[in-house]
């Protein structure tokens, strides 16, 4: 008997660039924000940019700036809203086929299935829970009060902090046999647990 068969089995996938074909988080912005917004404020945020593109700053500490750019004061009840319009009308023409089948198949066993990406919870959640994943492990982007203050609770979910929320989900994680499905290094701590990792492929 394999060790699959003998113990339960989890998959793990990735969001961006995994299910979908494009990143979906800076599209998530232009669209709660609006085009000349979005364009505005990436003009100011240019110097972060050139930084980043230099290798001064590291992407993460850019990526909060932008967080904060765009999402500090957002009513909480508005940027709600907007997730679920997202989810509805413009993540299903992101969304890989293949990725979608692959994570059927997975359900069709009675895997337990994860989703774990660096995307804001904001709208993971929502679109997780429409296809069905048992655990959803995003960036939290905090709120005070009524609305959004810009800032990222905790850290931001890549590297090992995808491996430290997983097991936070499911403390029994090392009894499982693990599929994990990624594209980047951001991944690669999840990939490194994994009895079988798939990295940019699905079999």
């Amino acid at each position: 008997m394999s060790h699959e068969n003998r113990s339960p089995v989890l998959a793990v996938f990735d969001f961006d660039g995994t299910l979908t074909n494009r990143h979906t988080f800076w599209r998530y912005i232009r669209f709660i924000r609006g085009p000349v917004a979005f364009w505005g404020g990436m003009l100011l945020l240019l110097p972060r940019i050139l930084a980043v593109l230099l290798k001064i700053t590291p992407l993460m500490q850019a990526r909060r700036s932008f967080i904060h750019r765009f999402f500090a004061g957002l009513a909480i009840s508005q940027e709600s809203l907007f997730a679920q319009k997202y989810v509805n009308d413009e993540l299903p023409g992101y969304l890989r086929p293949q990725a979608l089948r692959r994570l059927r198949w997975h359900q069709a066993q009675g895997h337990v299935t994860a989703l774990v990406s660096n995307s804001p919870e904001n709208y993971l959640q929502q679109w997780g829970r429409s296809v069905n994943f048992d655990i959803i492990c995003g960036t939290q982007l905090g709120t005070d009060g009524q609305k959004m203050n810009g800032e990222v609770v905790g850290e931001d979910c890549v590297g090992e902090e995808k491996v430290r929320r997983l097991r936070q989900q499911l403390p029994g994680l090392d009894n499982y046999h693990i599929y994990v499905y990624g594209d980047s290094s951001g991944d690669a701590a999840l990939l490194a647990i994994a009895n079988a990792p798939f990295y940019r492929n699905w079999y």
